[in-house]
Protein backbone atom coordinates (compact mmCIF):
# COMPACT_ATOMS: atom_id res chain seq x y z
CA UNK A 1 0.00 0.00 0.00
CA UNK A 2 1.44 3.62 -1.22
CA UNK A 3 1.71 6.08 1.56
CA UNK A 4 0.85 9.24 0.53
CA UNK A 5 3.39 12.01 0.90
CA UNK A 6 2.17 15.56 2.62
CA UNK A 7 4.12 18.85 1.99
CA UNK A 8 3.66 21.43 4.61
CA UNK A 9 3.27 24.92 3.26
CA UNK A 10 5.65 26.44 5.91
CA UNK A 11 6.10 29.81 3.52
CA UNK A 12 3.27 30.41 5.53
CA UNK A 13 3.36 31.40 8.69
CA UNK A 14 1.05 33.35 11.46
CA UNK A 15 2.45 36.98 11.56
CA UNK A 16 2.64 36.76 15.26
CA UNK A 17 5.24 34.39 15.01
CA UNK A 18 6.71 34.83 11.42
CA UNK A 19 9.16 37.65 12.85
CA UNK A 20 7.42 40.36 10.84
CA UNK A 21 5.11 43.67 11.87
CA UNK A 22 2.51 45.28 9.49
CA UNK A 23 3.81 47.94 7.63
CA UNK A 24 3.63 51.38 9.02
CA UNK A 25 0.60 53.50 8.63
CA UNK A 26 -1.40 50.00 7.71
CA UNK A 27 -4.35 48.79 9.70
CA UNK A 28 -3.89 45.57 11.94
CA UNK A 29 -7.04 44.13 11.39
CA UNK A 30 -6.29 41.59 14.47
CA UNK A 31 -9.27 41.02 16.39
CA UNK A 32 -11.54 42.94 13.96
CA UNK A 33 -15.38 41.82 13.78
CA UNK A 34 -16.53 40.09 10.65
CA UNK A 35 -19.16 40.57 8.94
CA UNK A 36 -21.05 38.94 6.04
CA UNK A 37 -22.73 41.24 3.24
CA UNK A 38 -26.00 41.10 5.22
CA UNK A 39 -24.39 42.63 8.35
CA UNK A 40 -24.81 39.69 10.42
CA UNK A 41 -21.17 39.16 12.45
CA UNK A 42 -19.82 35.95 11.96
CA UNK A 43 -16.56 36.07 13.85
CA UNK A 44 -13.31 38.67 14.41
CA UNK A 45 -9.82 38.35 12.80
CA UNK A 46 -8.07 35.93 14.83
CA UNK A 47 -4.49 36.29 12.69
CA UNK A 48 -2.97 36.86 9.33
CA UNK A 49 -1.19 34.02 7.51
CA UNK A 50 1.62 35.91 5.87
CA UNK A 51 4.13 34.60 3.12
CA UNK A 52 8.02 34.28 4.52
CA UNK A 53 9.53 34.76 1.19
CA UNK A 54 7.28 37.15 -0.66
CA UNK A 55 6.62 39.28 2.43
CA UNK A 56 2.57 39.24 2.01
CA UNK A 57 -0.47 38.07 3.79
CA UNK A 58 -1.80 35.36 1.94
CA UNK A 59 -4.96 34.58 4.30
CA UNK A 60 -6.67 36.22 6.98
CA UNK A 61 -7.82 33.36 10.04
CA UNK A 62 -11.42 33.98 10.85
CA UNK A 63 -12.67 32.64 14.22
CA UNK A 64 -15.83 31.61 13.08
CA UNK A 65 -18.97 31.95 14.61
CA UNK A 66 -21.31 29.38 12.81
CA UNK A 67 -24.33 29.97 15.18
CA UNK A 68 -25.87 32.69 13.26
CA UNK A 69 -25.43 31.15 10.34
CA UNK A 70 -26.79 27.78 11.00
CA UNK A 71 -22.35 26.36 10.95
CA UNK A 72 -20.22 24.86 12.72
CA UNK A 73 -18.02 27.20 14.58
CA UNK A 74 -14.51 26.99 13.82
CA UNK A 75 -11.12 28.70 12.40
CA UNK A 76 -11.39 28.88 9.30
CA UNK A 77 -8.33 30.62 6.26
CA UNK A 78 -10.20 32.81 3.45
CA UNK A 79 -7.98 34.51 0.26
CA UNK A 80 -7.16 38.16 1.93
CA UNK A 81 -8.53 39.76 -1.62
CA UNK A 82 -12.06 38.69 -0.49
CA UNK A 83 -11.90 40.66 2.50
CA UNK A 84 -12.86 44.65 2.61
CA UNK A 85 -12.44 46.61 5.53
CA UNK A 86 -15.03 48.92 6.62
CA UNK A 87 -14.73 52.81 5.77
CA UNK A 88 -14.36 54.00 9.09
CA UNK A 89 -15.17 50.88 11.78
CA UNK A 90 -12.49 48.13 13.04
CA UNK A 91 -14.91 45.47 10.79
CA UNK A 92 -14.21 43.36 7.95
CA UNK A 93 -16.58 42.78 5.18
CA UNK A 94 -16.55 39.36 3.28
CA UNK A 95 -18.88 40.72 0.62
CA UNK A 96 -18.46 38.17 -1.65
CA UNK A 97 -18.32 34.65 0.79
CA UNK A 98 -21.86 33.00 0.90
CA UNK A 99 -22.74 30.52 3.87
CA UNK A 100 -22.17 27.64 1.04
CA UNK A 101 -18.45 28.99 0.61
CA UNK A 102 -18.03 29.14 4.55
CA UNK A 103 -19.33 25.43 4.91
CA UNK A 104 -16.93 23.55 2.29
CA UNK A 105 -13.77 25.33 4.14
CA UNK A 106 -11.79 22.92 6.40
CA UNK A 107 -11.11 23.87 9.26
CA UNK A 108 -7.68 25.55 10.10
CA UNK A 109 -4.89 23.69 11.99
CA UNK A 110 -1.83 25.72 12.28
CA UNK A 111 1.11 24.46 10.76
CA UNK A 112 -0.61 22.38 9.49
CA UNK A 113 -1.64 23.86 6.19
CA UNK A 114 -0.59 21.67 2.77
CA UNK A 115 -0.43 23.18 -1.09
CA UNK A 116 -3.44 20.75 -1.46
CA UNK A 117 -5.45 22.29 1.32
CA UNK A 118 -4.60 25.97 -0.43
CA UNK A 119 -6.12 24.37 -3.77
CA UNK A 120 -8.90 23.17 -1.89
CA UNK A 121 -9.68 26.47 -0.36
CA UNK A 122 -8.91 28.08 -3.57
CA UNK A 123 -11.52 25.79 -5.49
CA UNK A 124 -14.22 26.95 -3.36
CA UNK A 125 -14.30 30.45 -4.62
CA UNK A 126 -12.83 29.50 -8.23
CA UNK A 127 -13.86 25.93 -8.86
CA UNK A 128 -12.65 25.69 -12.29
CA UNK A 129 -9.24 24.80 -12.15
CA UNK A 130 -6.79 27.38 -13.50
CA UNK A 131 -3.25 26.72 -15.10
CA UNK A 132 -1.52 27.90 -11.92
CA UNK A 133 -3.32 25.49 -10.40
CA UNK A 134 -2.45 22.26 -12.33
CA UNK A 135 0.95 23.46 -12.10
CA UNK A 136 1.23 23.13 -8.57
CA UNK A 137 2.40 20.18 -7.36
CA UNK A 138 2.51 18.43 -3.46
CA UNK A 139 5.88 18.78 -3.05
CA UNK A 140 8.12 21.36 -1.45
CA UNK A 141 8.08 24.01 -3.44
CA UNK A 142 11.03 26.61 -2.51
CA UNK A 143 11.64 29.88 -4.61
CA UNK A 144 9.19 27.44 -7.54
CA UNK A 145 7.89 30.06 -10.17
CA UNK A 146 4.62 28.00 -9.27
CA UNK A 147 3.60 29.33 -6.16
CA UNK A 148 3.40 33.13 -7.50
CA UNK A 149 1.44 32.08 -10.95
CA UNK A 150 -0.89 30.18 -7.93
CA UNK A 151 -1.72 33.29 -5.87
CA UNK A 152 -1.64 35.24 -8.97
CA UNK A 153 -5.44 36.58 -9.13
CA UNK A 154 -7.70 39.18 -7.80
CA UNK A 155 -8.55 36.34 -4.21
CA UNK A 156 -4.84 37.27 -3.00
CA UNK A 157 -4.41 40.96 -4.11
CA UNK A 158 -3.96 42.68 -0.74
CA UNK A 159 -4.94 45.90 -2.17
CA UNK A 160 -8.45 44.75 -2.87
CA UNK A 161 -8.93 44.67 1.35
CA UNK A 162 -7.65 48.31 2.18
CA UNK A 163 -9.51 49.51 -1.54
CA UNK A 164 -12.65 50.83 0.28
CA UNK A 165 -11.21 52.18 3.55
CA UNK A 166 -8.64 54.19 1.21
CA UNK A 167 -11.00 55.72 -0.83
CA UNK A 168 -12.57 56.86 1.94
CA UNK A 169 -9.31 58.80 3.86
CA UNK A 170 -9.10 60.46 0.37
CA UNK A 171 -12.67 61.63 0.36
CA UNK A 172 -11.88 62.72 3.54
CA UNK A 173 -8.76 64.45 3.32
CA UNK A 174 -9.93 66.15 0.14
CA UNK A 175 -13.21 67.70 1.99
CA UNK A 176 -11.02 68.80 4.66
CA UNK A 177 -8.62 70.69 2.53
CA UNK A 178 -11.51 72.34 0.49
CA UNK A 179 -12.94 73.62 3.56
CA UNK A 180 -9.76 75.14 5.23
CA UNK A 181 -9.12 76.45 1.85
CA UNK A 182 -12.36 78.00 2.08
CA UNK A 183 -12.12 79.19 5.83
CA UNK A 184 -8.89 80.63 5.12
CA UNK A 185 -9.80 83.12 2.25
CA UNK A 186 -12.63 84.18 4.69
CA UNK A 187 -10.31 85.15 7.01
CA UNK A 188 -8.45 86.74 4.57
CA UNK A 189 -11.13 88.71 3.36
CA UNK A 190 -12.52 89.30 6.71
CA UNK A 191 -9.19 90.57 8.42
CA UNK A 192 -8.68 93.63 9.73
CA UNK A 193 -4.81 93.40 9.45
CA UNK A 194 -5.23 93.23 5.40
CA UNK A 195 -3.37 96.65 3.95
CA UNK A 196 -3.03 98.07 0.47
CA UNK A 197 -0.65 96.37 -1.72
CA UNK A 198 -1.15 93.21 -0.24
CA UNK A 199 -2.26 90.33 -2.66
CA UNK A 200 -5.36 88.00 -2.04
CA UNK A 201 -7.36 85.43 -3.13
CA UNK A 202 -11.30 86.08 -3.71
CA UNK A 203 -13.63 83.55 -5.37
CA UNK A 204 -14.50 84.40 -9.22
CA UNK A 205 -17.74 86.32 -10.10
CA UNK A 206 -18.73 83.74 -12.81
CA UNK A 207 -17.41 80.89 -11.39
CA UNK A 208 -17.27 80.57 -7.19
CA UNK A 209 -15.41 77.77 -7.41
CA UNK A 210 -11.96 79.28 -9.21
CA UNK A 211 -9.81 81.69 -6.63
CA UNK A 212 -8.47 84.93 -8.35
CA UNK A 213 -5.82 87.09 -7.59
CA UNK A 214 -6.03 90.05 -6.70
CA UNK A 215 -4.58 92.95 -5.04
CA UNK A 216 -5.35 95.51 -2.43
CA UNK A 217 -5.30 99.06 -3.36
CA UNK A 218 -7.09 100.44 -0.58
CA UNK A 219 -7.87 99.63 3.10
CA UNK A 220 -11.76 98.37 3.78
CA UNK A 221 -13.65 99.57 6.44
Amino acid sequence: MNKETIVVNDHLQELRSSGFEMVKGEPDIRGWKVRNSNEVTIGKIKELLFDVYSKKVRYIIVDLDGKPLNLLSRDVIIPVGLAELDQTENVVYLPDVTVGHLAKLPEYKKGKITFKTERDIRDVFMPDNSKAADKLADFEASNNPEREAFYNNEFYDESRMLKRRRMAEKLENRTYEKEKELTDNEKIRNSDTVQAGNVAYIPDEKDPSLLRKVKIIRDTD
